[in-house]
């Protein structure tokens, strides 16, 4: 099975660790290396042209190169169904900027509703953000309208939001996906607090507000980055000072990849970066909920 690295060195491209940069195929230039290559977490292989190539011609100039299975030969796309792909995809962001646009205006302060209830259940104390709100009917992939906690995402590419869908009861809904972003998040993180002090960086919104809730010491700016790769992509602020990564410590390492990776590039950008992982296997709010019940 081909993996990232052998197509990176049959590219004459540079492997970095865990991703890769060579020249993309599918547009033939020379100059600048374009193409971003990684593994998946399932056995795939991930591309990304920075040039803005569609993933599937990548993969078809690949195979036309003998470098993945498959059979045919590769042609360039057409100039004109480029901009067509690039239209319909402006389109579709605006359209789901709208639809941001929609869930947050129409969802209410999150105080005293089941929103608050959720977090007061997840051992969060700290005063609740305007970045966060609660919507008694949101829309849902299955077509079902549910109570949802509304994060507004800041920072990003365009208006986004993140999703929580909760149960009658306050807890998490029983439904898949029950956490989902809607519109152009890249780059955003739902800001729970602008405090005096370091940026403090963390992966959910629960451990964001658990880190709030009396685990720092002092005042702080701390973001929620909504998942390992958006923890990865953060735009951060223009002026560096200091940072704090407290990442998950999931059992595949997954949370502390995410950090690594960010502490490496916010380090080269003039940030004074230290990094605070949870515990082996747990989050900052199930370490808050330990702390909270041993005491």
């Amino acid at each position: 099975m081909t993996d990232a690295k052998t197509l990176t060195t049959a590219l004459k491209g540079r492997w970095h660790g865990r991703y890769g940069l060579a020249f993309c195929p599918a547009h033939h230039n020379t100059k600048t290396p374009a193409l971003s290559l990684s593994n998946g977490s399932e056995g795939q292989i991930l591309a990304h042209c920075h040039a803005g190539c569609d993933f599937l011609d990548i993969l078809e100039a690949l195979k036309g190169m003998g470098l993945l299975e498959g059979r045919g030969t590769y042609t360039p796309p057409d100039p004109a169904e480029q901009a067509k792909r690039r239209r319909q995809e402006k389109v579709r962001l605006t359209q789901r900027a709208t639809q941001a646009r929609q869930a947050w205006d129409s969802a209410q302060p999150i105080a005293g509703t089941l929103a608050e209830t959720y977090l007061r259940k997840r051992g969060i104390t700290c005063a609740l953000p305007e970045t966060l709100r609660f919507n008694p009917s949101c829309w849902h992939h299955s077509a079902q309208r549910i109570p949802a906690m509304i994060g507004q995402i800041e920072g990003g590419e365009g208006f986004a939001v993140h999703r929580t869908y909760l149960s009658s009861g306050g807890s998490k809904a029983e439904l898949s996906p029950n956490r989902a972003m809607l519109g152009s998040c890249k780059g955003g993180a739902v800001r729970v607090c602008d405090g005096n002090g370091p940026l403090v960086v963390a992966e959910g919104i629960e451990t964001a507000l658990s880190l709030a809730s009396g685990l720092l010491d002092g005042p702080s700016m701390i973001w929620a980055a909504l998942s390992t790769s958006g923890m990865q992509a953060l735009s951060l602020p223009a002026l560096p000072h200091k940072m704090i990564i407290a990442s998950d410590s999931d059992d595949n390492g997954a949370g502390r990849r995410a950090a690594q990776a960010l502490a490496q590039r916010a380090s080269q950008l003039g940030w004074e970066v230290s990094l605070l992982p949870a515990p082996q296997g747990q989050d900052w709010n199930d370490y808050l909920n330990m702390k909270g019940g041993a005491a």
